[in-house]
């Protein structure tokens, strides 16, 4: 039974209306948190990275309601429409221009205060990774000219602030004074450079490629092969099967540590990637290694229901993430897509189940809890909204399921 019918009940009815609930009216943006009981902080710092992936959440969900994919009429029968949606996205956007760029110094802050104003003044590649990502699906689907230059502008950002002869930087003080890296820096090490802020930039780097891959712009397709190379002879462990989490200034591991969340996200976002930039010796190169991070997360970290957290020295971390049973699906989706080995079928559907019967809240609007234990308890600790907690991965989820399994005429 396919999954992606009740992936699109999913995303109509829980998950994009709790996202709209949240838009701050009275002070612009999104209320930056929401405890696991569903209770809203209205004075709660608003992070740029929660920001920008709302932004990103609704420019994107708008394109599938332009291409028939979300039908006006199930969006109604939800409550909202789609123009609900595209002023959504717009409502985020503007809060974004208005707040986050530091006029003095540069770049966009790590996080504002709940009426806008400067809160963390970190520097950090990573949301400028996101803002850029956001900002490019914003103008693809509003053809807004000032959210495509804010684009490059944060990308110059990146490639003139975040970057030395040999890759990328990762965190900064408001002065873009270097500091130690305290928001990726993880597992009792601190990180000269990181695999997460990689990913995304290039990411990030793939969609503004993209929505303007008519120019076909050279300085940006060579960035993205550089970082491809970089995924190539220094993130990837040939002899793991993995990616290398933490490094030093020379991309020397300072960990034993297999993410299964980003090995298994980065196995689709690099086919992904290859595709957008469509050179087929490229792809040629990568396949290998897309496999490879698919193959072993399934055998390393999938117990037959959903995947661990990550393996550290060997010991296995049981936590069920939202963003890596996220990850998981789509995944395990993609590697079944180009291999058909029903393994993946089989994750992907139970993986799917662990999420609809464990993860989801039991309300309605509904998000994820942000933890489960193995055999599905939640923390209640943890809230359903933070700087961290956000939509991107499980509406994301969604939307690439959609794409991938059904026609967008089709409906439910």
């Amino acid at each position: 039974m396919a999954i992606s019918p009740e992936i699109k009940i999913h995303l109509i009815r829980d998950l994009l209306p709790f996202w709209l609930g949240l838009m701050d009216k009275e002070n612009g943006g999104y209320y930056g948190y929401v405890s696991s009981d569903g209770v809203i902080d209205p004075k709660a710092d608003k992070g740029c990275v929660l920001n920008s992936r709302i932004l990103w959440v609704m420019s994107t969900c708008y394109k599938l309601c332009m291409d028939g994919a979300l039908s006006e009429t199930k969006l109604q029968d939800a409550g909202y429409s789609s123009r609900d949606i595209i002023e959504a996205a717009r409502h985020a956007y503007e809060f974004f221009r208005d707040h986050y760029f530091d006029a003095e110094y540069g770049g966009i802050f790590w996080s504002v205060t709940y009426d806008g104003k400067p809160s963390d003044t970190t520097k950090h590649a990573y949301n400028h990774a996101f803002a850029i990502y956001a900002l490019a699906e914003f103008y693809e689907v509003t053809r807004d000219i000032e959210a495509f230059k804010l684009a490059y502008y944060l990308k110059n950002c990146v490639e003139n602030m975040f970057t030395d002869e040999i890759g990328y930087l990762e965190s900064f003080g408001r002065d873009f004074i270097p500091d130690n890296n305290p928001k990726l820096s993880e597992n009792g090490v601190s990180a000269y450079r990181t695999m997460n802020t990689l990913l995304h930039i290039m990411e990030a780097y793939t969609e503004l490629y993209r929505i303007n891959k008519e120019t076909d712009d050279k300085f940006l397709k060579r960035k993205i092969y550089n970082i491809l190379d970089i995924f190539e002879t220094k993130i990837y462990n040939p002899e793991k099967g993995r990616l290398e989490v933490f490094f030093d200034k020379d991309y020397n591991s300072l960990i034993d540590l297999r993410s299964l969340g980003h090995d298994i996200e980065m196995s689709w976002l690099l086919d992904k990637t290859c595709e957008v930039m469509g050179d087929e010796e490229l792809a040629s190169r990568m396949a290998p290694i897309s496999a490879s991070l698919a193959e072993n997360t399934l055998a390393y970290g999938f117990d037959g229901h959903s995947l661990a957290y990550e393996i550290e020295r060997g010991v296995v971390k049981q936590t069920r993430a939202w963003w890596i049973q996220a990850e998981s699906v789509i995944g395990f989706t993609n590697a079944y897509m180009k291999t058909d080995d029903k393994r993946y079928k089989l994750a992907e559907r139970a993986n799917w189940e662990f999420i609809r019967d464990h993860m989801i809240v039991k309300s309605r609007p509904a998000e994820w809890y942000n933890e489960v234990s193995q055999d599905g308890v939640p923390d209640l600790s943890l809230p359903l909204v933070a700087e961290w907690k956000c939509p991107y991965h499980n509406v994301r989820m969604c939307m690439e399921i959609l794409r991938r399994t059904m026609s967008f005429k089709e409906e439910l």
